[in-house]
């Protein structure tokens, strides 16, 4: 069972202003190549999202956990599976991540799971619901975003200046994954949890769709086989990529070794 962290109720600013947008680009030189692509753009405007109170993993979901889902035969039991999932696994044949058998990725239990598509990773959160009895899914983008920066628009999950000692980004020298919790709690979010930028990017549940946010737009529906987003950065990632605001997507059947997952689940009201 994954370790979950509660985040409240509540505000919270979501996406990257005009004046963040002019700092990045005086501090990084790799920003000014940003703006003149219209990177930025997909994380603007700026804007104020109010949340119910949910949890997330305070981790990425590790090899060890996600074993446990493999060896109970998660990738034949087809009532885990979003149908889009389901036919994307029997038409490609998937039985397993990719990188399963390499030692690099999957050599220490700790290590986060990485190989796995947005499909693989929404079918391991129904597997888990049903195991746990508690209805696990994967974060929305807005739940992400949160967790990652808390209430008072920070830019990296501990502050507002880049630590390459708090997070395992390109810039850490590190060149791979490492087990979760290497750099808590000194890279941990303003809730605890660990790990928001760097290592893996993850998941969310969210359509990449553009910004403000609205959870009402069937942007967070699980079916069908649009692109999702994803968030954090990785071990291969430059510092911009490892901000609590930057969005990436990918379509669904993607997977890499920079990408990942972590679980999140709606907390019952009254």
């Amino acid at each position: 069972m994954e370790d979950m962290i509660l985040v409240p109720a509540g505000p919270f600013t979501m996406g990257t202003s005009a004046g963040e947008v002019d700092r990045l680009a005086g501090e990084y030189e790799l920003a000014r190549t940003w703006v003149e692509k219209g990177y930025f753009s997909r994380e603007q405007p700026q804007h104020g999202v109010t949340l119910p109170a949910y949890l997330i993993g305070r981790d990425a979901v590790t090899v060890g956990q996600f074993q446990v889902f493999f060896e109970a035969g998660g990738y034949h039991q087809q009532r885990y599976w979003t149908a889009a999932g389901w036919a994307w696994r029997e038409q490609a044949s998937r039985s397993q991540p990719d990188y399963w058998d390499e030692v690099t990725w999957t050599g220490d239990e700790r290590l986060p799971v990485v190989g796995v598509s947005w499909y693989e990773s929404a079918a391991y959160c129904r597997w888990l619901s049903e195991e746990s009895g508690c209805a696990f899914r994967l974060p929305t983008e807005a739940e992400w975003e949160k967790a990652a920066r808390g209430d008072d628009r920070r830019i990296f999950p501990w502050g507002d200046r880049f630590d390459a000692e708090r997070c395992n980004a390109r810039a850490s020298g590190l060149e791979r994954t490492v087990p979760v919790g290497r750099f808590s709690p000194a890279g941990d979010s303003p809730y605890g949890c660990a790990e928001m930028v760097g290592n893996v990017s993850e998941w969310t549940l969210t359509r990449y769709t553009p910004y403000p946010y609205d959870a009402s737009d069937g942007r967070d529906d699980p079916a069908g086989g649009a692109e999702r987003t994803t968030r954090g950065g990785s071990w291969h990632s430059p510092v911009l990529r490892a901000r609590t605001s930057s969005r990436g997507m990918n379509d669904p059947f993607f997977a890499d070794n920079d990408l990942g997952f972590r679980c999140a689940c709606s907390v019952e009201v009254g």
